[in-house]
């Protein structure tokens, strides 16, 4: 018959115990956290869609849930509509997917299922498609730090509630850019072969490529809750650090300069153009707007004449409330922001 040992245990068993009920400890702490934390970020988040924010913004993230447990915390929502009174703007999308490591929960990865649509106090309404739709920001205490979206076959629809008008955007990739730098907020965007209609109608240009890398001076509370609603794009002024149109085949307009927005949402400003290939530009606007054809044959005269009958230069372009002119030549009225 076999005798239990009485003999003590060896320092290593009873460190081995002890690191396994450490670790049991650990996990079970760490759970209880981690539920209590998702419990709290999800109240934060449907608090502040709920209206329970400085900025006065209702949304509804439907069906919201918390997971991701262990190393992440992700919401899912079935759909998201928001409201905002202030800008008279409301807009709806379907499922939206969120999520965010435990270590580094101000760094968020969201992911967002159309169609969309926005409907503007403005006179506007606006339908959205696309196949995918990936952005991610930063936020910390005083808000959004930086923001990223970048969408796959993206087509536009917008409609005026006015007139009827009717146009449509389409584009295999557009992405834009978001940031507060110092005050101030930086912008930048890149969209590739796009193509637009007018009622139905393609406008006779090829696809077009673009970006834009500028700056609002003074607005990066845009991004702040507790201050966006009292800055506003009018009344600022802001640097064109570089504009890039790409129409194809060495079809190259660049721009950059210094401008200002009225508080009427007019633009003013000096803007450095230059261009490659004048003739190719003149030829294929000609064939987009035969109704022009005289103002662009003007237009490549003067810019010829500025080059030296060189086929690639430079001018510049005034802006005063919204009327644009290159020298003595006009080039039309830009609608106010």
């Amino acid at each position: 018959m076999a005798v239990p040992s009485t003999a003590p245990q060896s320092p290593t068993s009873r460190k081995v115990l002890l690191l396994g009920l450490l670790i049991v400890l650990f996990i079970a702490v760490y759970s209880v956290a981690w539920h209590f934390a998702a419990e709290f970020l999800r109240n934060r988040i449907t608090g502040f869609f709920s209206g329970g924010n400085p900025a006065g913004v209702s949304a509804n993230c439907e069906n919201a849930t918390m997971g991701g447990y262990p190393f992440r915390f992700r919401l899912n929502c079935d759909r998201l509509s928001f409201d905002d009174n202030f800008q008279g703007i409301s807009a709806s999308s379907g499922p939206v997917r969120a999520a965010a490591q435990v270590y580094n929960p101000g760094q968020v990865v969201w992911e967002m299922d159309g169609p969309a649509e926005v409907r503007s106090a403005l006179g506007f309404n606006s339908t959205l498609e696309w196949s995918d739709l990936r952005a991610s920001f930063r936020a910390g205490f005083s808000g959004l730090q930086r923001s990223s979206m970048e969408w796959t076959d993206l087509k536009t629809k917008v409609t005026s509630t006015v007139t009827g008008l009717q146009i449509e955007v389409t584009t295999p990739h557009l992405e834009s850019h978001v940031r507060q730098n110092e005050g101030n907020l930086d912008y930048a965007a890149l969209i590739n072969d796009t193509v637009v209609a007018v009622n139905g109608t393609a406008i006779a240009l090829p696809p077009v490529s673009a970006s834009i890398d500028a700056t609002f001076a003074d607005r990066g509370g845009l991004l702040d809750p507790r201050l966006a609603h009292r800055q506003e794009l009018y009344g600022t002024k802001g640097e064109l650090r570089r504009m890039v149109v790409d129409a194809g085949e060495g079809r190259v307009l660049t721009l950059r300069g210094p401008f200002s927005v009225g508080n009427d949402g007019l633009i003013s400003g000096s803007i450095r153009v230059e261009i490659e290939k004048i003739r190719a530009w003149r030829d294929t606007l000609k064939t987009a707007y035969p109704d022009q054809q005289e103002t662009f044959d003007d237009l490549a005269k003067v810019l010829r004449v500025l080059t030296l009958g060189k086929d690639d230069g430079s001018a510049e372009i005034t802006i005063q409330n919204g009327v644009a002119s290159l020298g003595f030549i006009p080039l039309g009225q830009l609608p106010p922001l």
